[in-house]
């Protein structure tokens, strides 16, 4: 345990922030680490961005998360951006030093470490036009990975491979023995999304969904079909973790956390089976 001898002042800003699982997170991390701080969740709407923003900022907040749907705007309130979130004109962590902002992208380390820990096979068919689809896609890329993206707008996708139409999914996991469906949409934050994908294609896949909904029922009704599937809330837990150690200097561990938050989901269930995880922990 070390402490640094500061209190830090820390949140999240989006909208909506209706059970946000990132102070308890971040809690945890102050906890584990001897730092001493706060991290408090504010909702904001679209339209009050800007100006709430700037009123954290000056009253003495120095580190924020930003989720959906802030985390391309926000990279403009930035006088400076790390090399990863330049490329990609979307940010998840601010950080403010001598009134100079900094933008980072975090999702891009915690897509990466979900991929390590899980094993993920190749080829990767990846679903969303976001910035969780850019993470995904940036990190794909990088490691010269073989993957598609599919989206509703394949013209305003902006990554490095071009986007196919949705209803071209179906067809190419027709001609597919193995791999993994990524789900970098918002479907699934609600109980009863239905996902634009034939079930019966992912029988010899893996669905990883970035959400982490223990309550969808699209999704656990895969199980039922014997999908193996993955869920976000290790990539919610690392992209944290370095959110931490880029405000305090300290990566914290995140085995602890993924334990409290896995059975925090399990206890929000609503009478559905439980996900299996195959996740190593750290």
């Amino acid at each position: 345990m070390v402490s640094t001898g500061k209190s830090f002042r820390l949140g999240l800003i989006g909208w909506p922030l209706l059970h946000s699982l990132s102070p308890m997170i971040h809690d945890e991390f102050f906890r584990s680490t001897g730092v001493c701080g706060e991290y408090i969740a504010y909702p904001v709407q679209p339209e009050k961005l800007s100006e709430t923003v700037s009123e954290l900022l000056r009253s003495g907040v120095t580190g924020l998360n930003v989720t959906y749907p802030h985390k391309g705007a926000a990279a403009c309130f930035c006088d400076e951006l790390e090399s990863q979130a330049r490329d990609l004109q979307v940010i998840n962590t601010m950080k403010t030093v001598d009134g100079c902002n900094t933008g980072y992208n975090t999702d891009i380390y915690g897509f990466s470490r979900f991929i390590d820990e899980c094993s993920l096979p190749e080829p990767f068919f990846v679903i969303g036009g976001g910035s969780a689809a850019l993470a995904v896609d940036y990190v794909l890329h990088d490691r010269q990975l073989r993957y598609e993206m599919y989206c509703r707008n394949p013209r305003k996708w902006s990554g490095f491979i071009s986007g196919g139409e949705l209803n071209e999914l179906n067809d190419a996991l027709k001609t597919a023995d193995t791999g993994t469906v990524v789900n970098a949409t918002t479907l699934g934050w609600g109980d009863d999304d239905v996902f634009p994908l034939d079930k019966s294609l992912l029988r010899n896949m893996v669905f990883a969904d970035l959400n982490y909904n223990s309550s969808w029922h699209w999704r656990n009704d895969l199980l039922h079909r014997g999908v193996k599937i993955l869920t976000g809330e290790a990539m919610l837990v690392h992209q944290a973790a370095r959110s931490f150690e880029i405000w305090t200097g300290i990566l914290p561990g995140t085995a602890t956390v993924l334990e409290m938050l896995r059975k925090k989901l399990e206890e929000t269930k609503k009478g559905v089976i439980a996900v299996e995880y195959r996740c190593r922990l750290d």
